[in-house]
């Protein structure tokens, strides 16, 4: 059996179809065999019931609704809470259980369909599946408007004060660097399980480097701290010019080590 081609018109045919009969030029039977629209699709929008539905599948939420559940997924990752995609599907559920919408929507797991998710996503643009960075609470308390503002109002206020120009004003900050290197992309056959690439090892130690330059573009030479417990001038070999170099036991920078690099930056 054939499988049934539904929506084989648009609006366009259905007017040209209605006029047509309307005029008298054709026969019901003939317009739908013409224009290739079903006897009982036809007879609805000769009475006028089709006038304002949509061609195609129904949603279940309606375009408000969708709206303000992107609105409510923003504002959750905005705030460090952002839903997963379970959550947006039984988020859409107990909206279209609350307000008795008709849906199609599991009713025994409570969610929506993986369908309507796929829709959903492709007709809101401006929301896509990201992997989050861990985020401790104390930064997320830190990191607000009050706290944000208040900072650069008293920045502002000090270069207006002592009017700083581009090369006394730094920003400094560190970043971790794996003494493993990460494989690029390579060719390999189709629907093969595991593709490798020779690397230094599988699992490296982190250096920390800390970098300092100003707004004005300069540099200052950088800071290198090791995991281990004693320095070697092998470490030293290649490295920039007068960078700085100092190990810990963790890798990370501690206290004695930031003075020790405070030093480094005000020489």
């Amino acid at each position: 059996m054939s499988k049934r081609k539904y929506n084989s018109w648009n609006n366009d045919i259905m007017e040209a179809a209605i006029k047509k009969f309307k005029d008298g030029e054709l026969r019901f039977n003939e317009v739908c065999r013409v224009y290739n629209i079903p006897k009982p699709t036809f007879r609805r929008h000769l009475k006028g019931l089709n006038k304002h539905q949509r061609i195609g599948r129904p949603k279940d939420l309606t375009a408000e609704m969708e709206t303000e559940l992107v609105r409510h997924v923003l504002l959750l990752e905005s705030r460090f809470f952002g839903l997963t995609i379970t959550d947006l599907r039984r988020l859409a559920y107990q909206l279209a259980e609350k307000y008795g919408l008709r849906h199609r929507f599991n009713n025994k797991s409570q969610l929506a369909g993986w369908k309507w998710y796929y829709t959903f996503m492709k007709n809101h643009p401006e929301i896509s599946l990201r992997t989050p960075e861990a985020t401790s609470v104390a930064r997320c308390k830190g990191f607000n408007k009050e706290t944000v503002m208040a900072f650069f109002d008293k920045y502002e206020s000090l270069l207006d004060m002592s009017q700083f120009t581009a090369d006394k004003i730094y920003n400094m900050d560190e970043t971790c660097l794996s003494t493993v290197h990460k494989p690029s992309k390579v060719l390999a056959q189709k629907g093969k399980y595991q593709v490798g690439a020779v690397t230094s090892s599988e699992r490296g130690v982190n250096t920390t480097c800390i970098c300092c330059m100003n707004a004005a573009g300069e540099f200052v030479p950088p800071m290198l701290i090791y995991k281990r417990k004693r320095m070697t001038d092998d470490l030293k070999r290649g490295g920039p010019p007068n960078t700085l170099y100092d190990c810990s036991e963790s890798g990370w920078i501690v206290s004695a080590l930031f003075i020790k690099w405070l030093e480094h930056f005000i020489k």
